[in-house]
């Protein structure tokens, strides 16, 4: 059996098994998709017996979940403030002074993201529903990280098309 039919086969064990090790609920996705892509890239456990498949997957669980060498650690945890993210605003208007500075309205934005994948579309538009990626991580239950990605993606897009709009 491959490492990925073993996968399937064991998902919900799989992910029991991360449930019980891992303390903050937060950081239960996104250890368990890290230790997935670990064991599907090694490609280790393709002539394991399923008991040694099972220690495998823990030791690499464990070693990710306490190590500070880890991958898990340096994506999720190295930065201690990863459930307060915010979306900074590098510039705070003044109440008193008059911009004359176009910005694009909601119809504009609106038009630019009709013409994109519907992933991000529909990303975009629940992140400027919900007003922050944490909320969005949790509607969708999609990694932090992720979600930073392909918001800050489509911003970027967004504000080269306002740039290039000339």
């Amino acid at each position: 059996m491959t490492t990925n039919e073993w996968i399937n086969r064991n998902y919900k064990d799989l992910l029991h098994i991360v449930e019980n090790i891992v303390k903050d609920r937060g950081d239960i996705d996104d250890l368990f998709h890290c230790v997935m892509e670990q064991l599907l890239k090694g490609g280790k456990l393709d002539g394991m017996k399923d008991k040694e498949r099972v220690y495998y997957f823990i030791r690499v669980l464990k070693n990710n979940y306490f190590s500070k060498t880890s991958p898990y650690y340096y994506q999720y945890k190295k930065n201690p403030h990863r459930e307060e993210f915010k979306d900074i605003e590098f510039f705070e208007p003044q109440p008193d002074v008059e911009y004359t500075e176009e910005l694009p309205d909601i119809e504009w934005v609106n038009k630019q993201l009709s013409h994109l994948e519907w992933f991000d579309r529909d990303l975009f538009l629940l992140w400027m529903e919900l007003g922050s990626l944490t909320a969005v991580s949790r509607k969708t239950t999609i990694p932090l990280n992720s979600v930073g990605r392909y918001i800050n993606q489509t911003k970027q897009m967004l504000i080269k098309k306002w740039e290039d709009r000339n």
